[in-house]
């Protein structure tokens, strides 16, 4: 959670740095003018970020915009968010960990009522059209394979997928 001011540019550094803005402010707009994806997330991020410092307005023009739906205050530093094309992403956990990613296509929420609703560990990552419903816990170093729906809990360190999820393989650490 966003306190400070000094956490304010912890996480929009890091979110910068794993989505790979561009370092340079040129570079930074000839990408926004290309179209670069990437630059267009970081852009997002950056709104997210100060939504959830100031409690600003614009957040919900842009997640309009980008097809994109994160509750403030839900996800941690290093959030990644890759291919807006594939349908845009609908986030809303209790609590993500902390260099999580999201695919095209992600739907996460309730199921029944507004607190069952799942809790993310450390580096989980969802692949194209990964969904999770329901109140449950995914653990660290997870990843979501591909259009998997994940309604139990899952463990650390292993890769899951199917409908209904099932493990698939433990990551060797």
């Amino acid at each position: 959670m966003i306190k400070t001011r000094k956490d304010l540019h912890f996480y929009l550094k890091e979110d910068a740095k794993r989505n790979g803005k561009p370092k340079s402010l040129l570079k930074y707009y000839m990408s926004l003018l290309s179209g670069n994806e990437n630059v267009h997330i970081c852009r997002y991020l950056r709104f997210l970020r100060h939504y959830e410092h100031y409690f600003g307005f614009r957040l919900s023009r842009l997640g309009l915009r980008y097809n994109i739906r994160i509750t403030p205050n839900t996800c941690g530093y290093g959030l990644r968010i890759m291919h807006l094309a594939g349908g845009g992403c609908r986030i809303n956990p209790i609590k993500a960990g902390n260099y999580c990613g999201f695919n095209g296509g992600v739907l996460m929420g309730t199921k029944d009522s507004f607190e069952n609703r799942p809790i993310l560990g450390d580096h989980v990552a969802f692949g194209p059209g990964a969904k999770a419903f329901g109140k449950l816990t995914i653990g660290n170093n997870v990843f979501v394979a591909p259009n998997a729906v994940v309604t139990k809990d899952v463990p650390d360190n292993c890769i899951v997928g199917g409908v209904p999820a099932k493990i698939l393989k433990y990551k060797e650490k």
